[in-house]
């Protein structure tokens, strides 16, 4: 019986060794810890919980969520004093991290949004820095990175689309303090001229223009052509975007605009289906 005693308290010794070398490794993910789901409450009614890329307020957000939305739990962490947990929406679309004094235990959602409710919108910000909007009803909305809405869902309610500006225009108060949603200067008013070269030699010259989102001319003439075109969005402000051109000769094609890697101005590339092209810098 002394031999069976000895044995139990060592091994409950190496038990509560092992405990505590877990419970005291720094960031350690608890992934195996906790309920399936989460539901986020605490938050003010006239506000939402902000979903980042990592643990800790100094990671960009994401992804923002109302009171009542349900998570998927992909493990929890301590991080300094708090503790944030890692989350999904059902579906696996939206991914993100979140303060746990912020989630309470939850069953399984109604649905595979972040609501489960058609009126409330779930955000995500892309890798190119457009912005989409979801509802759980089908209606989706994009955004341009300065908050221009760019395309729209034609189930999407007037009062969904009012809903979609506001928490774009909150994420981007958030994530982009300096930033406005609201029409400036700079993107409101577009005027640049550029020069380039016909492929085979003659000279080519350009230019953008507009002051509405959605509607930015672009004229490209030269050796006795003159072709037209209208992008969507002010040059600079997406990566690259691509508009199809019409010719005074009856030609057509399509012109691609790309904003320089350094950051410094844009090249237009014109290809026509007659097989004239050529390029013009901004």
């Amino acid at each position: 019986m002394t031999g069976f005693r000895k044995s139990f308290r060592t091994g409950m010794a190496a038990v509560g060794l092992a405990l505590a070398a877990w419970i005291t490794v720094p960031g350690q993910v608890q992934a195996q810890m906790g309920p399936d789901y989460w539901q986020v409450h605490g938050v003010a009614s006239n506000d939402t919980l902000n979903l980042r890329s990592g643990p800790g307020t100094s990671n960009r957000v994401v992804a923002r969520a109302p009171n009542g939305a349900v998570f998927r739990n992909l493990g929890c962490r301590g991080e300094g004093n708090a503790r944030w947990c890692h989350i999904e929406t059902p579906n696996g679309q939206i991914t993100g991290w979140a303060s746990g004094r912020y989630l309470r235990e939850s069953g399984a959602p109604t649905g595979g949004t972040i609501g489960g409710r058609p009126d409330v919108p779930e955000l995500h910000a892309r890798a190119s820095g457009e912005i989409e909007v979801r509802f759980a009803s089908g209606c989706t909305a994009l955004y341009n990175p300065v908050g221009r809405e760019i395309a729209v869902g034609s189930s999407c309610s007037r009062a969904q689309r009012s809903s979609a500006h506001d928490a774009v225009a909150s994420y981007l108060r958030e994530n982009h303090p300096t930033a406005s949603h609201e029409p400036s200067a700079a993107s409101a008013k577009v005027s640049i001229r550029g020069s380039g070269t016909i492929y085979g030699g003659a000279s080519l010259t350009g230019q953008i223009f507009g002051h509405k989102e959605g509607a930015y001319a672009l004229t490209v003439s030269g050796d006795g052509l003159l072709c037209t075109g209208l992008f969507r969005h002010a040059p600079g402000t997406v990566g690259s975007e691509s508009t199809t051109v019409h010719c005074t000769n009856g030609g057509h094609g399509a012109a691609v605009l790309v904003r320089n890697r350094s950051g410094n101005g844009n090249t237009l590339t014109m290809t026509l289906t007659n097989g004239t092209g050529g390029y013009v810098l901004f």
